[in-house]
This record gives C-alpha cells, structure tokens and sequence, in this order.
C-alpha cells in the first residue's frame, strides 16, 4: 500500500495576485493551520515565454521562514510585466526540512483564444473536482519543467539540443531541472545540470557541434538516471 500524501493540510501554500493594468503583482503567503510554531523553507518559481525550445526564469526565491500557530504571513512578493500577454506559470511550494506539505499554482494567460482580459487568470486546480484529484496529487506542477541561465551561444545550443532530447525521452522528472552555465578558468564557460538543488552533471563547454552532441546525450542518461534512482528510494520509502 502507498500512502497519500496531504498538501496544504497543515500549512497551506498561497498565490494571490492584484493586477494593475500591465504591471501585476504576485503575493505568496503561507497559512499555519496548526496549533505549533514552525520553521519552513519556502521556494516561489515563475517562468514566462514557455515554449518547446524555451522556458525562461523570470522569479526563483527561495528562503527559511518562521510562522507562528495560526499565523497567516506573506512570505515573497514580485512585480510582473505582462503586456505580451505571456503565458506564465506561478507557483510555490512549502518544506518542513525536506518534505513538501504545501503548494499552489497559478497559470496566467494559460490558453490560446480566451477573451482579451489581461492578465487572464486560469486556476488550473478548480477545473477538477477535488474527490477525483486527491490521489493523483503529487508535484505535478513540477514535472518537465527545464530552465536556463546560459551566456553564450554555444550554451544556449547546449540548452535547447538538451531541452528536445529531456522531452522527446519523456524524462518528466519530479523536480526542477535547471541548466547553468557558469564563467570558468581562462574565459571558459561550465555546464552545471541541478535537479532540485542537487548538481547532477557538471562540465566545461566546448563549442564544437559533434562534443555538444556528445554531452547533450550523456546528460540526459545521468538525468534519467538521478529520477530513476530517486523513484526507487521514495518508492521503497512509501511503501509498507
């Protein structure tokens, strides 16, 4: 048997946002719903101009927070430009040491051919009703998602061949995975692969198209690898 896990039952995470024309607001706040004071890390990611070539970062906080029994605190805000009209992806999600217990998220300008409101707020978790997603719940929200933070060209062929073959291998890992590309000796450039916060593949850039293509392949097996890996122990974890 597996057990279930409970998101937001004993702090809730939540996005608010108060739109003001072309600039927006975006609030998150966290609810203590228990009667104990607790110290939590908060991580508010919002990506914008998602693509099947780019999904850039537009906002990462990540901090420790306290919150009192009862308590509900705003712990992260941020100011958008949306006069594009991007489709825009919120969310944020709530840790008691390593262990998510809350999240939300939020899909701005989310579909094609709505009305021209701005922004168009679709919260996609209301489209669902909440006895049928109980127990398909799990950080979906997180699944597939790849960002970069690349300086040269070189590392941004690296970034797209890497995102195509992440999607085309159906990877749709269960954490973050970011691609940075960091100055290095000599005004050389790194690759540094993180899922979460933990460095999966790291190496220096070369800009020959055959050794991009060579590394682009052996980060996604190390990739794979690391989700595969992390599915086993949290299978064997959960299960009794």
């Amino acid at each position: 048997m597996i057990r279930a896990q409970n998101f937001n039952k004993e702090v809730e995470a939540k996005i608010n946002i108060d739109s003001k024309g072309v600039l927006t607001d975006i609030i998150f706040s966290a609810y203590n719903k228990t009667s104990i004071k607790k110290s939590l890390r908060y991580k508010a990611l919002i990506v914008k101009n998602a693509s099947p070539t780019s999904s850039k970062e537009q906002f990462d906080d990540e901090q420790y927070f306290v919150i009192e029994a009862g308590e509900r605190k705003n712990i992260s805000k941020t100011t958008l430009s949306l006069e594009n009209k991007e489709r825009t992806i919120v969310f944020v999600l709530l840790y008691e040491e390593e262990k998510v217990i809350g999240k939300d998220r939020i899909v701005i300008n989310g579909f094609e051919g709505e009305d021209d409101m701005q922004p168009k707020v679709v919260q996609k978790d209301n489209l669902i009703e909440p006895n049928k997603r109980k127990q398909s719940q799990d950080i979906d929200l997180m699944k597939g998602l790849v960002f970069e933070n690349t300086k040269t060209k070189p590392g941004r062929d690296f970034y797209q061949m890497f995102y195509l073959a992440y999607q085309n291998n159906n990877i749709n890992g269960n954490e973050i995975v970011k691609v940075d590309e960091v100055l290095a000796i000599g005004g050389n450039t790194q690759i540094k692969i993180y899922a979460g916060n933990e460095l999966v593949v790291q190496f220096f850039l070369n800009p020959r198209s055959s050794y991009i293509k060579e590394m682009v392949d052996q980060s996604i097996l190390r990739i794979n690898q690391y989700f595969i890996h992390n599915r086993a122990i949290s299978q064997n974890t959960i299960q009794y």
